[in-house]
């Protein structure tokens, strides 16, 4: 039975069916939270209950017929996927707060559980599972959070976050150093007054900043892993600094103050719910990707050669790859010119499997 059930799996992948194309697509649309998107794939690949015989109601029509055991485990990946991006818009928008209570809500262990022995290790049962890139320990999610907050509330210039495939920024949290800025307003018309408010705007602000930034040091400090305190204490060194600016988008610390930093939360934090709630925390698509650009990799640095195109399965090709230029002073004669030929010739007799590059294989032909 074994032989057999690898002869199917390797027809199978050799030979996908639409389906097998169509369910790649889907998911890739589920894991990165295009919930729209996702649902009019599935109505436009026909996606929908059998009926009590378990056949579809309208036979005529070429479609996909789910079991409500399917649709509803469906139906539950959107649902956690609009969850997924309404926290990480709120992340990107510097709304950290909000995004906590949603976790808290929604994810409570993401924030809260303990880390299990077994969760610093895949399942032995998927064949190849994928270990998120960041941590995923609650104490670093949470005081990532808390760090980003800290940083948002240093911010004095607004950071507009437009998402994909929108015009439109989504509306940007108020600044708490804006304060002093919206006191000057205020108060034009009484010039007497105006530096005593803007004075007392900013001493509270940079209160608040302060009360932070010893919530987050007393937090650190009483860490009980030596490495995540030291580890935390240099972070806060760093971006503690940024109260010691009246401008901290122009100053040297600016790089925390950047919408990269918002991004690398967020992408942290997603990563992290998918880990914990078991699910996977990449595309299926984006994985078949890394794994055989890892696969290839390895063949080419081994020197393995290609084998013979009479072994090849039908409808089979290398990966595309750019020719190596030789460089020009490389060639100052005749008989470099001759040996140039004769080890072109020694390679296409004997030629190394190339590596995969992603970039050069997505590439329409004619930009190659």
């Amino acid at each position: 039975m074994a032989p057999k059930s690898r002869s199917a799996s390797r027809a199978k992948l050799m030979n996908p069916s639409s389906q097998d194309l169509r369910d790649l697509v889907l998911d890739y649309l589920m894991h990165n939270c295009h919930t729209n998107a996702a649902r009019a794939f599935m109505r436009e690949c026909g996606v929908k209950r059998a009926d009590s015989d378990g056949d579809a109601s309208m036979a005529a029509v070429p479609e996909r017929v789910t079991s409500e055991e399917d649709l509803l485990a469906l139906e539950q990946r959107i649902a956690m996927g609009e969850l997924r991006k309404e926290i990480r818009d709120h992340i990107l928008t510097g709304r950290i707060d909000e995004a906590t209570e949603l976790l808290n809500k929604h994810f409570p262990s993401v924030l809260s559980e303990p880390m299990d022995e077994d969760d610093s290790e895949p399942s032995g049962s998927r064949r190849f599972a994928y270990l998120p890139a960041t941590s995923t320990d609650p104490v670093h999610l949470a005081l990532n959070l808390r760090i980003q907050a800290f940083i948002e509330a240093a911010r004095t210039i607004p950071l507009p976050y437009t998402p994909p495939g929108s015009d439109t920024p989504l509306p940007c949290p108020p600044l708490l150093l804006a304060s002093a800025a919206k006191a000057r307003e205020g108060s034009e018309e009484d010039d007497d007054d105006d530096e005593e408010v803007t004075d007392d705007a900013t001493e509270q602000a940079n209160a608040q900043l302060l009360h932070r930034a010893q919530s987050l040091y007393s937090e650190v400090n009483g860490l009980t892993q030596p490495t995540d305190r030291a580890m935390y204490l240099a972070e806060l060194g760093q971006v503690g600094g940024i109260i010691a600016y009246p401008v901290p988008e122009r100053s040297p610390l600016e790089k925390y103050m950047a919408q990269s930093r918002r991004e690398a939360v967020a992408a942290q934090i997603d990563s992290a719910i998918s880990y914990r709630a078991s699910r996977p925390t990449i595309s299926r698509i984006e994985l078949y990707a890394r794994y055989t650009g890892a696969i290839w990799s390895m063949l080419h640095d081994m020197n393995i050669n290609v084998p013979p195109r009479n072994k090849w399965p039908a409808n089979v090709s290398l990966p595309p790859s750019r020719p190596i230029e030789p460089k020009a002073k490389e060639i100052n004669s005749i008989e470099d010119v001759i040996a140039a030929a004769k080890k072109t010739n020694e390679k296409e007799a004997e030629e190394v499997l190339p590596r995969f590059d992603l970039h050069l294989f997505v590439e329409p032909p004619t930009d190659r």
